[in-house]
């Protein structure tokens, strides 16, 4: 990781608010949808982490992309024909997204959001991304294949995978 994205950001310095950038999922409180506009600027800082990313893509399917990331992942979806679950990038989970506010200069949200236990110092988000970054390749794409969904029903079952067995609304 480059240096600029390890200095810290005050919140005079940060850029845009979050939640231009990803909203909440209607799924579950643990999704993020990332606007279409983003979504290009989110594939390439998820690329430049150095995870490995699991992809399925065959022909007459949805394609799927997903990469792990801390204790969720971030996931692209194209979809053929009439989707049940829309094209798209999804961020599974609170702390995936508050780093990803880190690494695109965004204004994270203030407080802890639904399904947020506390919110996490940005220093301890870096160390498990640096943790993450020495985990076995395979342990990894199972987390990134885990998060792969065509319907609301496969996120909702990721979700109790990544986050357990909690109430969801």
């Amino acid at each position: 990781m480059s240096a600029s994205h390890d200095a810290p950001v005050t919140p005079s310095e940060r850029g845009r608010v979050w939640s231009e950038v990803f909203r909440r999922s209607r799924i579950s409180p643990h999704v993020f949808v990332v606007a279409e506009a983003a979504a290009g600027q989110v594939d390439q800082v998820v690329a430049g982490l150095g995870l490995p990313q699991a992809t399925s893509n065959s022909l007459f399917d949805n394609a799927h992309w997903a990469t792990p990331l801390l204790d969720g992942a971030v996931t692209r979806l194209l979809t053929y024909g009439l989707p049940a679950l829309p094209s798209g990038t999804r961020v599974y989970g609170h702390r995936p997204l508050r780093l990803l506010c880190h690494l695109m200069n965004l204004r994270p949200p203030t407080r802890a959001l639904a399904g947020e236990r506390h919110v996490p110092d940005i220093d301890q988000l870096l160390a498990h991304l640096d943790q993450q970054r020495q985990a076995e390749p395979e342990v990894l794409l199972v987390q990134a294949r885990t998060a792969m969904a065509n319907d609301a029903q496969e996120v909702l079952t990721a979700v109790r995978v990544f986050f357990g067995d909690q109430r969801l609304t």
